[in-house]
C-alpha cells in the first residue's frame, strides 16, 4: 500500500543535502557514491523494492544528483523522483526489432486505428537477463559502466571520492570493477556519512515516526488479542498484518517476530505455524510503517497461567527500562543510558545478566531491517556517542533466560530538547491469555 501520508516537500531534501554535503566538505570529498537504499531514499525519496539489483546515487559536492539504475525502473524513477538525472542500465540484451506490431506486441492492446498501445515489447525487456549460452553470469560491465558515466558526467573522474563499503547493497564485483575502471579517482570509504545525517529526525520524519507508532500499538493490540490456549502463531500473524494495513502502514523493514517457548531463543526467527499451548510464553516484536518510518515494540504474553515469578520479574523489566528511558537527554552518551538499564539489574541481583544493548536506533529502514542496513548503532555499553533532541530508539529490557523468570518490554522513544517521549503507548503490565 502506498501510504496516504504526502512525501516531503523540496524544502526537506534541500535540507538534507546541504547537511550531507557539508559533512562532505568537512571529509575533503568532491562527491559520493551511496548504494544504501535508506540513503538514496533520504536524499532523493526513491522508494522501490528494485534495490535487491544495483543502485546508486553520485552526490558530487555541487551540482546535479545523478541516478544509476536498472533501465527497467525508469518509470518508478520518473513518477518518483525530480530535480536528478537518471542513468539506466541493461544487464542483458533487448527483445529483437518488431517486426509487425499488431503480432508482436504481446503486453498491449491494438487501437482501432490499427496502433499499437501500452507496453512495448522493448520496454519490458530493459534488465531483462537474455545473454547468450556462452556469455560469463554476473556479468557487471553495465552497472560499473552506467556509474563511471555518472562519474564523468558530475566531472569526479580526477576527484576525490567516496563510496559505503560496509553497504550490504555494494555488490564486492561492481566495487571493484569501479576502482579498476577509474585510476584517477582517489576513492575513499565513506561509510556511515550519509547514515549520520539521517539519525536526527526533523520535525516532519517524527511526524512519520510517531504515525508509524500508533499503527505499531495497533498491531501489538492485535496480537495480543488472538492469541489463547491452542491459537496458531499463524493467525495472529494474520491479525498483525491485516491491522498493519487497515491502518494505513505499508510493508516494514524486518518481518513481525511471533515467537513460543520452542523458538524463543531464535533471535531473529519468526512463526512457524505451531499452536500456543498453556504455560507458553508467546513473544512479540513488531513494527509499524509509515514512509519507510519504524517504530517498534515488543511485549511478552503468557498462555494459559503465567508463572509464579512472573510478576516480580516484570517489575525489574519494567524499572531497568525507565531507568533507562529517565537517563535519555541530548548531550548524554550511549554509554550511560545502558549503564541506567544495568544498574536496575544488578539492584536485584542479575549482576551475571548482561546484553550486548538497551536499545538502538531506527529510522528509515527497508527489508531485511528496520534500522538500515549492517549492525544497527546501540546504546550499547562503553559508548560515548552523544544523544542529540530527534534521535529516535527502539528502546529494550529484555530478560530471557535469566535463572529468575521471564520478562521483555521495547517501545520507540524520541530524544526531545528536556528529554526522551515514549511514542509507543501500549500498557507495560503483564499479559495472560
Amino acid at each position: 500500500m502506498i501510504s496516504d501520508v504526502p512525501v516531503f516537500p523540496p524544502q526537506e531534501y534541500e535540507r538534507r543535502l546541504d547537511k550531507t554535503r557539508a559533512s562532505m566538505a568537512q571529509r575533503g570529498l568532491d562527491g559520493l557514491v551511496i548504494s544504501s537504499p535508506e540513503n538514496i531514499y533520504y536524499l532523493c525519496g526513491l522508494d522501490h523494492m528494485g534495490y535487491f539489483a544495483y543502485q546508486a546515487l553520485v552526490l558530487p559536492i555541487e551540482g546535479e544528483l545523478l541516478l544509476v539504475t536498472r533501465a527497467m525502473e525508469r518509470a518508478t524513477v520518473r513518477d518518483q523522483v525530480s530535480n536528478l538525472r537518471h542513468i539506466g542500465y541493461s544487464d542483458g540484451g533487448t527483445a529483437p526489432p518488431m517486426r509487425d506490431e499488431r503480432v508482436d506486441v504481446v503486453f498491449s492492446t491494438v487501437s482501432s486505428e490499427g496502433r499499437a498501445e501500452g507496453l512495448q515489447p522493448w520496454e519490458m525487456s530493459l534488465g531483462v537477463q537474455t545473454r547468450e549460452p556462452d556469455t560469463v553470469a554476473g556479468q557487471v560491465s553495465a552497472p560499473v559502466s552506467a556509474t563511471i558515466d555518472a562519474l564523468r558526467a558530475a566531472g569526479l573522474m580526477e576527484a576525490r571520492v567516496g563510496f559505503e563499503q560496509a553497504s550490504t547493497f555494494l555488490p564486492v564485483k561492481i566495487a571493484q570493477g569501479l576502482v579498476r575502471a577509474t585510476p584517477q579517482v582517489r576513492w575513499e570509504d565513506a561509510s556511515g556519512l550519509v547514515d549520520d545525517c539521517r539519525f536526527v529526525q526533523s520535525p516532519l520524519e517524527l511526524e512519520r515516526t510517531r504515525r508509524a507508532a500508533s499503527i505499531s500499538d495497533a498491531m501489538m493490540l492485535a496480537a495480543i488479542a488472538a492469541a489463547g490456549p491452542d491459537q496458531r502463531t499463524s493467525d495472529i500473524m494474520a491479525s498483525i498484518y491485516e491491522t498493519m494495513f487497515r491502518r494505513g502502514g505499508t510493508y516494514p523493514g524486518f518481518v513481525p517476530l511471533v515467537r513460543t517457548t520452542r523458538t524463543l531463543q531464535h533471535e531473529h526467527g519468526t512463526w512457524q505455524g505451531d499452536r500456543l499451548r498453556r504455560r507458553d510464553l508467546l513473544f512479540l516484536e513488531m513494527a509499524g510503517c509509515v514512509r519507510r518510518y519504524h517504530a517498534p515494540i515488543g511485549r511478552l504474553v503468557f498462555i494459559g497461567s503465567p508463572p509464579r515469578q512472573a510478576h516480580k520479574i516484570l517489575d525489574v523489566c519494567r524499572d531497568a527500562m525507565e531507568a533507562a528511558a529517565a537517563s535519555i537527554r541530548p548531550g548524554v552518551e550511549a554509554g550511560s543510558v545502558y549503564r541506567a538499564w544495568q544498574s536496575r539489574l544488578d539492584a536485584y541481583g542479575l549482576q551475571s545478566y548482561t546484553r550486548h544493548h538497551c536499545g538502538y536506533a531506527v529510522g528509515i529502514g527497508y527489508p531485511p531491517s528496520w534500522s538500515g542496513s549492517g549492525v544497527p548503532i546501540g546504546l550499547r555499553a562503553g559508548s560515548t556517542m552523544k544523544l542529540e533532541a530527534g534521535m529516535v530508539f527502539h528502546l529494550m529490557s529484555w530478560l530471557l533466560r535469566t535463572g529468575k523468570g521471564d520478562s521483555f518490554l521495547s517501545d520507540t522513544v524520541v530524544v526531545t530538547k528536556d528529554g526522551c517521549e515514549w511514542l509507543t503507548g501500549v500498557g507495560r503490565q503483564l499479559y495472560t491469555r
